[in-house]
């Protein structure tokens, strides 16, 4: 069970994530890019989908699905396409890649298909087709959070540890596009942006 001082940290740490998604999508909307979010999902809906997987969400999972559902990223900007949730994203190609499938489709699917492991749960999508991330449920933390391995399709078989859990995931990639962001939009977008990052921040506090 996790601790009341291990749920703080998880709702403090979620909370700064959440801001991060917001600012890019901001972002990405000013300069034409859009990212399609699915929603929030509810939390009947989220332990519906634990129990048709037979496996706990990491809680940092369980919060995006709750506050984002899922989220799709514009392609080209870095090594993840999109994070998977309990529904689609709006304008889902279906060509397949992981966000044309909620999380409980994509996982049961690559468990008969791509001998994905009972303790895997797809969390997200590569940029690059055949990759996908995976949360490692049987070896998670006392705080609950899983490690996310690449799954390589193509061999059906896990490749390398890539983050410790998921709200690292969604914070490192989140922030490389923050990055890419700002060489693309030059100084003066990038002092304007670090002025409403410093408002933020204030008034988080």
């Amino acid at each position: 069970m996790v601790t009341t001082e291990a749920s703080c940290i998880i709702v403090r740490v979620t909370s700064q994530t959440l801001e991060l998604i917001d600012r890019v999508r901001r972002r990405l909307d000013a300069a034409g890019r859009p990212c399609a979010v699915a929603g929030a999902a509810p939390a009947d809906a989220i332990d519906a989908a634990e129990a048709a997987l037979g496996c706990a969400f990491p809680p940092s999972y369980r919060a995006f699905l709750a506050e984002v559902g899922a989220l799709r990223l514009p392609p080209r900007l870095g090594t993840v396409l999109g994070f998977v949730g309990l529904t689609p994203t709006p304008h889902g190609d279906g060509d397949g890649d992981a966000d044309a499938q909620s999380v409980v489709q994509r996982t049961l699917h690559a468990r008969v298909e791509n001998r994905l492991g009972e303790g895997l749960l797809i969390v997200a999508a590569g940029a690059e087709v055949g990759e996908w991330y995976v949360a490692d449920t049987s070896c998670a933390r006392g705080d609950g959070e899983a490690p996310i391995f690449l799954f390589d399709v193509r061999d059906n078989r896990l490749d390398q540890q890539f983050y410790d859990d998921f709200e690292t995931m969604v914070r490192e990639v989140l922030g490389f596009v923050d990055e890419i962001l700002d060489e693309e939009l030059g100084e003066g977008a990038e002092a304007g942006d670090a002025a409403e990052r410093s408002g933020d921040r204030a008034a988080a506090y």
